[in-house]
């Protein structure tokens, strides 16, 4: 149990760090351009009557400023919380949706660090004079801040999909598949609160929201192609190494046979001088003779003994 547990956490791990590096190696600070797609989706979203994120954040934060500082610690520690949780459940209680929990997991970082890269968005706490306020920042959470020394640190214009959204979602997911009545409304709850907390805290639009609810679909769809093919692949390579196990079976067999030597046999009074076969010592041309009187000559050799020498 001790080596699973370890190898899970060394494989979540080391997918994590890797996800997080490649987001910094594709942020080579594109300040205009993340800017400019900034606009491009305010623009959307006021033709699609979505442009909601600064009236949601003064409406919390007149209601409860506790509300809006709890809702900035879900966006920064509860969707990991939510997500680890989730995952030791199901690792405990049934080992094959772990599996597919994490495996979806691993390919939401996939695809959304290719969309980051391919295109970077400033989030709404970065764009002048929307008037939001970076709760993040202010409550000291943010490890990409400025005066931050971390080496491993967000990438400050992947807002577009939001992760956050994502796995939320997917934590209500493992919820309704293998949860009764409360796990099912904790699920729901956790994944409706994320979503106020991810525009709240002035973090991601809300079509950011409904990206990273497009990506989890897709990433479900992929780990349900993979884990359909998963057997096929594996019996075929079952068959392949069974094959090849026979063949070196079989190699092996050859390899011990013995086989007799014929040259004895076959090869009597001959000489083999240099790789070529001599014809046997008594072989030879006998002298010509002379034809008797009236009768015709007659014309070719002839052998007073033949060998035959078969090779």
């Amino acid at each position: 149990m001790f080596r699973t547990v370890s190898r899970e956490l060394a494989i979540v791990g080391v997918a994590y760090l890797t996800f997080a590096l490649a987001k910094n190696l594709t942020d080579p600070s594109p300040v205009l351009k993340a800017v400019s797609n900034g606009w491009g989706v305010i623009r959307l979203e006021s033709a699609l009557a979505l442009n909601h994120e600064s009236f949601v954040q003064q409406i919390i934060a007149r209601l409860s400023l506790g509300l809006l500082i709890a809702l900035t610690y879900l966006y920064a520690v509860g969707m990991w919380l939510g997500l680890a949780g989730t995952a030791v459940v199901l690792f405990i209680k049934t080992r094959v949706a772990y599996v597919q929990l994490r495996r979806t997991f691993m390919l939401t970082m996939i695809l959304g660090a290719v969309v980051f890269a391919v295109y970077p968005l400033a989030p709404p706490r970065f764009m002048p004079g929307l008037g939001m306020t970076d709760t993040v920042t202010l409550l000291g959470l943010d490890p990409a801040a400025p005066n931050s020394n971390s080496a491993i640190s967000y990438n400050r214009f992947a807002a577009m999909p939001s992760l956050h959204y994502a796995w939320a979602l997917l934590v209500m997911v493992a919820a309704f598949r293998f949860g009764g009545r409360r796990v099912i409304i904790a699920g729901f709850s956790f994944q409706l609160l994320m979503f106020v907390a991810i525009i709240a805290t002035a973090n991601h639009y809300i079509l950011d929201a409904l990206a990273g609810a497009l990506l989890l679909v897709i990433a479900m769809y992929i780990a349900r192609q993979w884990e359909r093919y998963e057997s096929n692949i594996a019996q075929l390579a079952a068959r392949v190494l069974s094959l090849r196990e026979t063949e070196m079976g079989w190699r092996e067999r050859v390899r011990q046979f013995e086989m007799p030597d014929l040259r004895g046999p076959f090869i009597t009074g001959s000489t083999i001088p240099g790789g070529h076969m001599a014809p046997p010592a008594r072989a030879s041309i006998a002298a010509p003779v002379a034809a008797p009187a009236g009768t015709s000559p007659s014309f070719g050799p002839v052998f007073d003994d033949l060998g035959l020498v078969l090779p």
